[in-house]
């Protein structure tokens, strides 16, 4: 009788080289890490040890295409359009998506990258993710899409503060759609590549798109604010602390004059209703 239960010591062992790899793998994040190429080395070392087919078996395969792992375009089920069942991916494909998604600094439960066309790509988690290990604070403002045939126009302005750099920028997508897609499916979408395009101009990186005819950039514009004359910004029209929070992010006003608004804000509301959260947290947590 053949003995599926797994090796304990094995999977202990395949855990710290696990662990090892990705914390190792953080240090690939940080920009200009000049000796980047050999950490990715000994990281892809490290992870093809600790992913044996024992351990692929036992960990790793079951989260394929289900959230608590990660999703892909190949789940064994039929597909109604085409009337046809595509097998699940193979071990060799899900350990080389896990490798390359450990080494961007992703892991592979709470949906945070995809395998899309044999390929592993970032999800709008995944970018969350990313971006707050980073330290990044960011507000992304969304357009009302406005609906093609088959696709969907939309900007999204990115404001954000990156160590002591603060800038915005507006980037322009049209979302690939069909006659079931929502608003707030077509904003989502659009939320995911306002992140990814973030996260590629802090780091210089171009990780590619699953569907690079929908995902294309079709216009980006930069703006430096940082620079911008305070005089010329009517600071009268901020209405809520979230108005002068984003008003901070971007340059328009100073930290003191920040801190000065939400103060006489506060001292405006009934005492129940004081907002207790300090001035410099520039914007609430990023929900998913």
């Amino acid at each position: 009788m053949e003995n599926n239960t797994p090796n304990t010591v094995v999977l202990d062992a395949a855990k710290e080289k696990f662990e090892l790899a990705c914390k190792q793998a953080q240090s690939l994040q940080i920009v200009d890490n000049f000796g980047g190429a050999f950490v990715a080395a000994g990281v892809v070392r490290l992870l093809r040890e600790a992913m044996t087919p024992e351990v692929m078996n036992q960990v790793f395969m079951p989260l394929m295409n289900t959230k608590v792992g990660f999703l892909t375009d190949r789940t064994g089920k039929i597909d109604k359009k085409t009337g046809r069942a595509r097998e699940p991916y193979s071990m060799d494909i899900v350990r080389d998506c896990i490798i390359d998604a450990a080494a961007l600094g992703l892991l592979p439960t709470g949906n945070q990258f995809n395998i899309i066309a044999d390929r592993m790509y970032p999800t709008k988690e995944g970018y969350t993710y990313l971006l707050k290990k980073m330290g990044v604070k960011y507000i992304i403002e969304k357009s009302y899409p406005s609906m093609q045939a088959q696709y969907a126009d939309i900007q999204c302005r990115v404001s954000y503060k990156y160590k002591d750099e603060v800038n915005s920028f507006t980037v322009k997508l049209n979302i690939k759609k069909d006659d079931y897609s929502s608003v707030e499916q077509i904003q989502g979408k659009a939320e995911r590549k306002a992140k990814k395009a973030l996260y590629e101009y802090i780091t210089g990186t171009d990780l590619g798109e699953a569907d690079e005819e929908s995902a294309q950039v079709v216009d980006a514009t930069y703006e430096d604010v940082t620079a911008k004359d305070a005089q010329s910004f009517d600071a009268s029209q901020l209405k809520t602390e979230q108005d002068v929070k984003v008003a901070l992010l971007r340059g328009h006003i100073s930290k003191a004059e920040a801190d000065a608004l939400i103060e006489q804000m506060q001292q405006n509301k009934p005492q129940k209703e004081v907002d207790t959260k300090q001035p410099d947290e520039l914007f609430p947590e990023d929900k998913q």
